[in-house]
């Protein structure tokens, strides 16, 4: 029975191939169709059992052939799919039935055909076509038809078919694998997202990828069955296509599988000749927008596959569709540093030399992106494309045009040498550009080309050429066009233009500057930052286009965007307003003056950078320098200062340092500079100074120096001593002497706020502010140093070192600080240590010049320069040198122009230091009239001052050197100042004795002379009533005098001893009791003065005689002078005479002796008591002496007999 149902489907199959349709329809009609379907599921059914069937059947003979005998030929896929056996008769009938009706497809549907088919094809998928059941492929051919219809499409039937079908395109049949592809093609086309993600994840990609581009020849027949059943020729395609445009799956699982079977199908195989260039398709429709795939197709070797396919010289379309592919693997960062990268150029430009027009176009595409690689573009392969693309440039239509430009620009930038290499091709790129841009292209093509204009005008030497100059009419054209695309790549051209200076000009002389200046509107924030940038250039020193930007509107346009406009736009239009107000006509102008407060609000954004901060400063410091331009304006130190502050904080140190010169500006205005928020300030402004950055130190000590009057307490308290005293000291680079003054007033403000600073400046620092050329920095100095040097004497030497002395000098030149730098000077010389130095002596000349000076006024100063010499000459060596002997001079000129008491005394002194070691200094002092000046000085009213003119005369006389002006008239004001000083105070100062003693001492001629002999009685009387130092003193000059009696003139011996001889008692006394050094001289003394020798006999004793009372007498006999008699008395044994007798003499007798006898008058008993001789020299020394002599002989029985005498010495 089963093989009469097969046989009759045979009939029906043959019939249908004429009247397919018709059958179909008569078949409806009969309403047996219905039935036949389900019969023929049936029959499929039942030839799923073994060919023996239970009936004993056997169907396999029946056969039906496909094409008429005369079609056969001998190809084994054709014969194998032309016959259609027994077992194969009912599904073949029914894909003829499904291929003209959607309702027959439903029904077999219905029938459960699906789940037959995957059975029979599970069973039958490895069988060779041509063996008894090998039905699969027709199977597959049944559900290909099938699945056309959407609703059998969603069913769980088509679903659970995906794995059979997947597992059938494994199979080695060819027509198995194509019809399972077709019944794949059928369920991605009509089915789901789900279908199409199950189709994917069954895997079988793998299976379709390896029909893709088979020989049609190979599979004509299946092609043709194709056709006959209204599939798609190329299933596999179309199936892959559908499945790579799902993302999940483009980016999954089955794109990483299919990559490297795809790239390798890029490599030419002779039975499938169309794969590669499938292959390329499907690899662009992974890549697209996917970086992963791209990355592994790198992986799999797609560059190197591409590269070696290029150059085969494909066909057109493949070549194309190649370069594509490579424009878009080159779109990837990492694909285009591949090793492999590379080693594509050298084809790319072979395709731009020799492919066709959509090639190149691909090629130079991909070339573009190719070049963003630096290593890709700097190679030798990369230059080879420039002349290839300039042609295209010249030749091709407008999108290749397009691309060329891109390709170029892209190769070119960055890279001016290759610039070169353009204008070196045969066909010049410039003139190429220059027609372009002056042609009726389009408004992209011209933008495209000003681009490349822009990369190629980097290069110096091609805008050196005509051509360069030539572009510039056409681009300024461009820019009056309204809303050109052009206009962006216009300016930037221009810019690149404008670096050269005659191009400049020609820019300028063809009226770019108001269109420029009319683009700045609106929010197209790039074009107006090239905008910005070319006017800059414009402007850079040339006054008229800035003015003429000016009247154009620039400021006002640049104000519309500048609240709006981005940080990079900022920065920007900050530069350019930079470039104008460097014209002060500018700055001081209206329209300058209307963004002084925007600038100011745009420091404070931190986003536009160190640029931007920095042309930002600079406008405000341009318009606000002007002390007319800040006084037009009323901004609070929070709109002003404090984003000033915040830039001195931690900005780069260019904008520092115009942030500190912006802060000194505004400071100079009295609201802001005693503003407590100004205060804030000071820190960042010494941190600053801390930097080390000289042109950042000078800025921030001109802020400084503006507010050290307000806050120099707060300068000090943040180390800002510390931060002036380093940068005052600092050599290398020294400070520009402005810079430095400032600095020095900022430190001395601090100093002349509070003492309590002088501590924390070094001695150096303050030594170097002593050369300032401000009063009020000098004389902080030089009370900080004064104070310095009375609390702590080893800092004088600290100062030395540091130069003190020379800068002290240096203000007494220039008579500045006069006294206050006489003071330190003189306080530093007294240092013993500091007198050593080579600088004390250095300092003689100036001290000497500057008492010497006319135009010296202070008598301060001159005082303590004095006693500075002074200091300076208690060292012998300094008193030594040959500038000691001006400084003599200088002295002696001081004593004459009538100084004070105490100034006379200060030079006296400084005097006697210097003649004390050195002869001729005293002849220096006697030959500049010290010698009269000094007896002036002894004759002045002023006793200190006369004491210590004698004392510098005994100085100046102690020895031969100035003999000549040693004369009596010294003798005389010596003597007269004794006298005066007798007369006030009753003694004489010693100084003045001494003074004598030297000249006497020293000069005898002296000695004899009125005015020693005038002396005499004043040198008595100083004996008599001064001191011990004082009797000493004129006891020497007695003494002096005494040694030239010998010698002289008889009337000045007898004038000088008479006058002398006032002093007996006094010598006598003091051989008595004064000191013993005195004994010597008073004895000398008193053995030449004349004198009186007076004899009294008082009475005498035991005078008796036996009878009656005596009438005793005494005789004196004295040398050769008449003997001497007292008067008689009789009174008794003990007679008192008490009378004196007296002998003067010109000189006190040597070797005399008194001779006494005793008598008696009376006419009872002896004539004679006895006598008595008598030594007198020792009443010379003692003056007076008193006592009882024996009279001899002495007597024989009872008392002796004698005389009581006394003897006397004196000047009377």
């Amino acid at each position: 029975m089963l093989k009469v149902k097969v046989g009759g489907c045979a009939l029906l199959v043959c019939a249908a191939k004429e009247h397919c349709q018709k059958q179909i329809e008569i078949l409806s009609d009969s309403s047996l169709y219905i039935q036949l379907i389900h019969s023929l599921v049936s029959m499929i059914h039942m030839t799923n059992l073994p060919s023996e069937n239970g009936s004993g059947e056997n169907i396999s003979d029946i056969k039906i052939s496909r094409h008429s005998k005369e079609n056969n030929n001998s190809d084994e896929t054709v014969c194998r799919t032309a016959v259609i056996s027994g077992n194969m008769i009912p599904l073949w009938l029914l894909a003829v039935f499904a291929r003209h009706d959607s309702k027959t497809r439903a029904e077999i549907l219905e029938a459960g055909a699906v789940e037959m088919l995957m059975e029979k094809i599970s069973q039958n998928a490895f069988l060779y076509v041509g063996e008894e059941d090998s039905t699969a492929w027709v199977c597959a051919l049944l559900l290909a038809l099938l699945f056309q219809e959407r609703e059998i499409n969603r069913s769980n039937a088509a679903l659970h078919s995906i794995p059979v079908l997947s597992n059938l395109l494994r199979s080695d049949e060819q027509a198995y694998r194509y019809f399972a592809a077709q019944a794949l093609a059928s369920l991605v086309c009509n089915g789901s997202r789900g279908t199409l993600l199950a189709v994917a994840n069954s895997g079988a990609a793998t299976g379709l990828i390896s029909l893709l581009g088979c020989a049609e020849v190979d599979i004509a027949d299946l092609l043709e069955l194709s056709e006959e059943f209204m599939l798609v020729p190329n299933p596999d395609q179309i199936t892959l296509e559908r499945l790579f445009r799902v993302d999940d799956i483009r980016v999954g699982a089955t794109s990483r599988k299919s990559i490297p079977l795809l790239v390798d199908l890029l490599k030419p195989i002779p039975e499938r000749p169309g794969a590669p260039f499938l292959a390329l398709g499907l690899l662009t429709q992974l890549a697209i927008d996917c970086p992963p795939n791209m990355m592994l197709m790198a992986e799999a070797g797609i560059l190197e596959a591409l590269t070696k396919y290029l150059s085969l010289s494909p066909q057109d379309a493949t070549e194309e569709a190649t370069t594509d592919l490579l424009g878009i693997l080159f779109s990837c960062a990492e694909i285009r540093h591949n090793e492999a990268a590379l080693g594509t150029v050298n084809q790319l430009v072979a395709v731009l030399r020799l492919g066709g027009r959509n090639s190149r176009y691909s090629a130079a595409k991909a070339l573009e992106s190719l070049f963003i690689a630096d290593h890709v573009r700097n190679s030798e392969s990369a230059r080879q494309a420039i002349q290839p693309l300039v042609e295209i440039l010249s030749t091709g239509m407008e999108r290749e045009q397009h691309a060329a430009t891109s390709a170029l620009v892209r190769l070119l930038s960055d890279n001016p040498s290759r610039a070169l290499t353009v204008a070196d091709v045969e066909m010049n790129a410039v003139d190429v550009l220059c027609r372009i841009l002056s042609s009726d292209s389009s408004a992209e093509l011209k933008g495209d080309a000003a681009e490349l204009c822009c990369v190629l005008f980097a290069n110096t030497r091609i805008r050196s050429t005509s051509a360069a100059a030539r572009c510039v009419e056409p681009l300024v054209a461009l820019l009056v066009s309204e809303a050109n695309p052009a206009q962006l790549s216009v300016v930037r051209a221009l810019d690149r233009l404008l670096d050269d200076e005659q191009l400049a000009e020609l820019v300028a002389a063809h009226g770019a500057v108001i269109p420029l200046v009319g683009l700045l509107f609106g929010k197209n924030y790039t074009l107006h930052e090239a905008v910005a940038r070319a006017l800059v250039k414009l402007g850079k020193d040339r006054p008229g286009c800035k003015l003429e930007m000016v009247k154009a509107g620039v400021i006002e346009s640049i104000l519309d965007i500048l609240h709006d406009a981005p940080d990079f736009l900022c920065i920007a239009l900050a530069e350019m307003l930079r470039i104008l107000t460097n014209n002060a006509s500018i700055a001081k102008g209206p329209s300058a003056a209307k963004v002084v407060q925007p600038l100011f609000s745009l420091l404070s954004k931190a986003d536009i950078g160190p640029e931007g901060q920095y042309s930002t400063l600079q406008v405000l410091v341009n318009i606000l320098e002007h002390p007319e331009c800040r006084a037009d304006y009323n901004l609070t130190p929070r709109q002003t200062i404090e984003p000033v502050i915040s830039l001195l904080n931690s900005s780069p140190p260019a904008v520092q340092q115009l942030a500190a010169e912006l802060l000194s500006h505004l400071i100079l205005e009295e609201n802001l500079q005693k503003d407590t928020i100004t205060e804030l300030a000071i820190p960042p402004l010494i941190q600053v100074l801390s930097s080390g950055l000289p042109n950042l130190q000078q800025r921030a000590i001109k802020a400084l120096a503006n507010l050290a009057l307000a806050w120099p307490n707060t300068i000090a308290k943040e180390g800002g001593v510390f931060e002036l005293s380093k940068v005052l000291l600092q050599s290398d680079p020294p400070l520009p002497h402005v810079v430095w003054e400032s600095a020095a007033s900022v430190l001395s403000s601090i100093l002349q706020y509070s003492t309590e600073f002088f501590l924390e400046v070094p001695v150096a620092v303050l030594v170097q502010l002593l050369r300032s050329g401000t009063e009020s920095t000098v004389v902080g100095a030089l009370n900080a140093l004064l104070v310095l040097e009375s609390d702590d004497s080893t800092s004088a030497e600290a100062m030395a070192e540091s130069g003190a002395v020379e800068a002290l000098l240096d203000l007494l030149r220039s008579h500045q600080c006069e006294e206050a730098a006489a003071r330190l000077i003189e306080a530093l010389l007294n240092n013993v240590r500091i007198r050593e130095a080579k600088a004390a002596k250095n300092a003689i000349a100036p001290l000497s010049m500057y008492l010497l000076d006319p135009q010296t006024q202070s008598q301060q100063g001159r005082l303590l320069a004095a006693l500075a010499l002074g200091d300076l000459f208690q060292n012998e060596g300094l008193a030594r040198s040959t500038d000691a002997v001006a400084a003599c001079r200088a002295l002696v000129n001081l004593l004459e122009d009538q100084p004070t008491e105490e100034m006379k005394v200060v030079a006296i002194c400084a005097l006697q230091n210097l003649v004390m070691y050195s002869r001729a200094n005293k002849r220096a002092v006697a030959e500049s009239g010290g010698v009269q000046v000094l007896l002036d000085l002894i004759s002045s009213s002023n006793p200190d001052t006369s004491v210590q003119a004698a004392m510098f005369v005994k100085l100046l006389f102690n020895n031969h050197t100035i003999q000549e002006y040693a004369t009596s008239e010294t003798v005389r004001v010596i003597t007269a100042s004794i006298e005066k000083d007798i007369w006030a105070s009753g003694s004489a100062n010693e100084e003045y004795l001494k003074a004598l003693n030297a000249l006497l001492s020293n000069f005898p001629r002296l000695r004899v002379t009125e005015p020693a002999t005038l002396c005499i009685p004043h040198l008595v009387t100083s004996l008599k009533t001064g001191s011990e130092a004082t009797q000493e003193a004129a006891l020497d000059s007695l003494y002096l005098l005494r040694q030239a009696w010998g010698a002289c003139a008889a009337e000045i011996f007898k004038a000088q001893s008479v006058a002398a001889s006032e002093a007996i008692p006094l010598l006598q006394y003091l051989i008595q009791s004064g000191p013993p050094r005195f004994q010597e001289k008073a004895e000398l003394l008193l053995q030449c003065l004349p004198g009186t020798l007076t004899v009294t006999i008082k009475r005498g004793n035991n005078l008796r005689q036996s009878v009656g009372n005596p009438s005793a007498f005494c005789k004196l006999t004295l040398g050769n002078n008449p003997p001497r008699l007292t008067k008689i008395v009789s009174t008794g044994a003990t007679p008192e005479w008490d009378e004196a007798f007296a002998w003067a003499f010109d000189s006190p007798p040597k070797g005399q002796k008194l001779h006494i006898s005793c008598k008696n008058n009376s006419k009872f008993g002896k004539k004679s008591f006895g006598k008595v001789t008598i030594q007198i020299d020792r009443v010379v020394m003692l003056g007076s002496v008193a006592g009882e002599y024996t009279l001899l002989p002495e007597s024989k029985s009872g008392p002796n007999r004698n005389l009581e005498i006394e003897f006397q010495w004196s000047n009377k």
